[in-house]
């Protein structure tokens, strides 16, 4: 299990090592936050470095954003395709219906005057069904792996596709509604295998071999499927 760190409204991931005397910050490629820091550090004096280094971090993360790769972004126009589970429905712009925004199976449709807010409207609505759609998803993986989480939460994770926080509860992004469900299944056993492996190492690997054989093939297919939708940015798996 991971351990985190919450300081200024932001998460630090803490990494100890036996071997380690000294405290260490880095700012990876995905804005990933993580203190290396020795077995024997406490809570609050991890937190009081942390804070000591808010600035840099700050200035660290603002460089990244500015250097980061132009975002697609969506013109909210009628026949604009959007995805969800990795195929593409038309979109509808219209003045005559009561929600915001609606779909029903074939196409969605979006309240002509709710278009300067239309982002925040699909983001809800990509999280509402998502929370439902990834815990059925998580449910049937997790009785292949025994890695079950005590709660799902659906939201907006930046950089990432999925976190594995305290207590067993995995967090995904709601970006990943727009993916093909193959590929969504993929983040899901990613982040479920840190329930159980909580590093990148061959215990994690061949956790994802028994469980996903073809995990290589997807992990790949999904790093080009996340450069052709909406709102991802250079997304990556933790």
């Amino acid at each position: 299990m991971r351990e985190t760190l919450e300081v200024g409204g932001l998460t630090f991931e803490v990494r100890r090592s036996p071997r380690r005397k000294t405290l260490g910050l880095t700012v990876d490629r995905g804005a990933e936050l993580v203190i290396q820091a020795p077995e024997a550090a406490g809570e609050d004096e991890l937190a009081r470095w942390a804070q000591s280094r808010l600035v840099w971090v700050y200035r660290k993360l603002a460089l990244k954003e500015a250097l980061a790769p132009r975002v697609r972004e969506p013109e909210f126009v009628t026949g604009e395709s959007f995805r969800y589970l990795g195929r593409t429905y038309r979109l509808t712009v219209t003045a005559h219906q009561e929600e915001p925004l609606q779909f029903d199976g074939q196409r969605f449709s979006l309240r002509s005057d709710a278009r300067a807010s239309a982002t925040d409207h699909f983001r809800r609505w990509y999280i509402t069904v998502g929370r439902e759609w990834i815990a059925g998803r998580a449910g049937l993986i997790a009785r292949k792996t025994g890695a079950a989480p005590s709660r799902i939460e659906v939201g907006d994770l930046g950089f990432r596709w999925g976190s594995c926080g305290k207590n067993r509860v995995v967090f995904f992004n709601w970006r990943l509604l727009q993916l093909p469900v193959r590929l969504a299944d993929y983040v899901i056993a990613h982040e479920l295998g840190h329930l159980l492996e909580p590093h990148h190492g061959p215990a994690f690997r061949g956790l994802l071999d028994r469980s996903m054989p073809d995990w290589k093939e997807r992990e790949e297919e999904l790093r080009t499927q996340a450069q052709g939708i909406y709102w991802c940015h250079a997304m990556i798996l933790r």
